[in-house]
């Protein structure tokens, strides 16, 4: 398993180098999802109750996972209506029983399907002698060029005109002009040949209602209705987290999906098949295969899905957005992902159905945990958490850590920290002050800050006593509060901590914890779910500042400088803290703060957290270097922001960039400004 562990690593710096060094290949994808991202801004604010229909969407998500009847419900349904329905447990049982249905024809004409690519079925096909031919525009052209998908409703959005060009040209045997007139009509003319002269086409489905027994499908182009009106048969290979109650619910999936699937606000052709094409208009006799096909037949594929016990991780709809701002896909594409499904839900989908080395072949150690996806997810799938717990089941099962993580992991048990240091020289930074152990309002410090950025905790302590407050310190009793290996998985790890920390923090009488650490912050506010008997209020000291200020205690002296603000991840998206920090700076006479494009809770990450840093320090700086781009893009000269973390990746990311801008923690520039009253 080590032997296979190390290969897997070196595996992985090969991707993220590749990446990196050939960053450019998916600048088009880039510039697409932006186009995607700005409409979805403009266009959700023309969809009345919007919020509530993503909080309606995710609650039928539950409620259907929990109802064991519904499935039952639509296949008796769907069968009443004259729709045949199989049930596949396996990908290979799957695949045979399509290789049935299709009999003795050589061509099929198929749309775009996930869950066709989750069984590799046009491979499977054509090694059966059988042609098959992806009748979307972008799946035709990923399929001429042997390229893997970059987005489930764009395709092949990361290639220019240029090379779709090239790709038609070669593969049609004439000239085709790199213009989209061109290039859609060549895709069109050559489709359209073999959509003509195929008997059976083969599609997916985006929703299928249980109260109608309705197959629902969503698309742009028309090519589905083609494909699903050939006059044989028309077969649906599709999955049961398909299933919703009825087609109210499909419909407002639907307009979700478009939306931010494409930015939309509505699809060119909204399908609902709910039996085979048939007349009884000549003698009252039914005869099926009027104007499509006579046989309509849904083929319900398992492949591990009934074995899922966390059934989150299909609430998915399959719009992409998740993909648009996640910074690790930014730099990797589709190398962060399975084959069929991509990004960090991707990443724990497959290995929910592939096994958990998929999981980790996929990138289970990319992912930052930034929760950005959740917040563009239509249904808010907390990606962050089931990464968390396929993390932790990749170390039970020996594909986890990674050998820097057990390096982190060997030092917290004996140091009690992620670093092999003395537990004494965490308090170095206190520099001869003397700080009681016990107190009304206890100090937490954290472990970055305390051996890698002390001047913040001195500049910490300096406002809080400054300011009058009784401050209570644990010193070399304090150890990590758990944030980074509960992120990495280390679940047992993380316990062991949490329940060290509430004993020792009970013993200093305090009700109150503050801490400068974000990530200790978020960590700590999470341990009541852990630890019952943890019942402190818990505080970052942006909030604490900014009370100070507001009760007067604190005033600024004049500091002339153009700002910008990065909200850090676990202290903004995660806690809900974004105006603190900005009340501080705009409390400070002569400071100009300029937003970020991207802000508050579409805040991107600076690329470092959740071991990324340690496991992936390439990945974490190229990821920070973007970031600082956005900052300089604002044209301020002093990046700010409340996490050290944060302002550690930046200041590594600044040593590969050509451009400057001044680097500056939100504590000491308090401490540096403030006057006491």
């Amino acid at each position: 398993m080590k032997n296979e562990s190390n290969s897997c690593a070196e595996k992985m710096r090969s991707i993220i180098k590749s990446a990196i060094d050939d960053y450019a290949r998916f600048e088009g994808m880039r510039r697409a999802f932006q186009t995607n991202f700005d409409n979805q801004e403009i266009n959700k604010l023309k969809i009345d109750g919007f919020e509530q229909r993503r909080e309606r969407a995710r609650e039928v998500r539950r409620r259907s996972f929990s109802d064991d009847s519904l499935l039952k419900k639509t296949i008796t349904r769907l069968e009443a209506n004259g729709i045949r329905v199989r049930i596949a447990s396996t990908k290979d049982e799957a695949l045979n029983m399509i290789l049935e249905e299709i009999g003795d024809e050589k061509l099929i004409v198929k749309s775009k399907s996930n869950v066709t690519k989750e069984i590799d079925l046009t491979h499977f096909l054509e090694s059966k002698g059988i042609e098959v031919i992806e009748t979307d525009a972008g799946d035709r052209i990923v399929q001429l060029a042997k390229e893997q998908t970059v987005h489930p409703t764009g395709p092949a959005l990361h290639l220019t005109r240029y090379d779709v060009a090239r790709i038609l040209s070669d593969h049609l045997g004439y000239q085709v002009e790199p213009n989209p007139d061109e290039l859609t009509k060549a895709i069109r003319n050559e489709i359209s040949v073999f959509i003509s002269r195929a008997s059976i086409g083969i599609t997916g489905a985006n929703f299928i209602t249980a109260e109608e027994g309705s197959i629902v499908v969503v698309h742009n182009e028309g090519n589905i209705t083609a494909c699903a009106r050939r006059p044989k048969k028309h077969i649906i290979v599709s999955a049961p987290e398909k299933i919703v109650p009825n087609l109210d619910e499909a419909m407002n999936f639907a307009k979700l999906q478009i939306l931010y699937g494409t930015g939309s606000l509505n699809s060119s052709f909204i399908d609902v098949i709910s039996a085979p094409s048939r007349t009884a208009d000549i003698e009252k006799i039914m005869f099926y295969g009027m104007h499509g096909p006579k046989e309509v037949v849904l083929i319900l594929i398992d492949n591990g899905r009934s074995r899922i016990e966390d059934k989150e991780v299909m609430y998915c709809i399959n719009c992409g957005s998740c993909l648009l701002k996640c910074p690790v896909y930014d730099v990797l594409g589709p190398a962060f992902g399975g084959h069929a499904y991509l990004g960090g839900r991707g990443v724990c989908f497959s290995a929910e159905l592939e096994g958990i080395e998929k999981g980790v072949e996929g990138g289970l150690t990319y992912c930052t945990q930034c929760g950005l996806c959740t917040e563009m997810c239509p249904v808010k799938i907390d990606t962050p958490r089931l990464m968390r717990e396929m993390r932790y089941r990749a170390i039970r099962y020996g594909f986890l850590p990674t050998p820097e993580q057990e390096e982190m992991i060997s030092n917290v048990k004996q140091w009690g920290s992620p670093w092999s240091e003395q537990p004494e020289s965490r308090t170095y930074w206190l520099n001869g002050l003397n700080i009681p152990s016990d107190g009304p309002i206890l100090y937490f410090a954290g472990c970055f800050n305390s051996f890698r950025a002390p001047e913040i905790p001195r500049a910490a302590i300096d406002i809080l006593t400054s300011a009058g407050l009784n401050i209570s310190y644990l010193g070399a009793d304090e150890i990590c509060c758990g944030s980074p290996f509960l992120k990495i998985g280390a679940k047992d790890v993380f316990m062991s901590l949490a329940l060290r920390n509430t004993s020792r923090m009970k013993k200093t009488g305090a009700r109150k914890i503050i801490t400068t650490c974000p990530g200790c912050y978020n960590t700590l506010s999470l341990y009541s779910q852990y630890v019952p008997e943890f019942d402190f209020k818990v505080e970052h000291i942006s909030q604490t500042i900014a009370t100070l200020l507001k009760e007067g205690k604190i005033e600024f002296r004049t500091k002339s400088i153009h700002a910008t603000y990065h909200d850090p991840c676990d202290l903004g998206r995660h806690r809900g803290i974004f105006e603190d920090p900005r009340f501080i700076l705009n409390s400070i006479p002569g400071l100009k703060l300029t937003e970020m494009k991207f802000n508050r809770n579409r805040s991107i990450c600076c690329g470092a957290g959740a071991g990324v840093k340690k496991t992936h320090p390439e990945l974490a700086s190229f990821i920070g270097r973007r970031r600082l781009d956005q900052a300089i893009e604002t044209g301020a000269d002093h990046l700010i922001t409340a996490c050290a973390f944060c302002e550690n990746n930046f200041r590594d990311a600044l040593k590969s960039s050509s451009r400057m801008i001044e680097i500056v923690d939100l504590v000491t520039l308090t401490r540096d400004l403030a006057i006491f009253s």
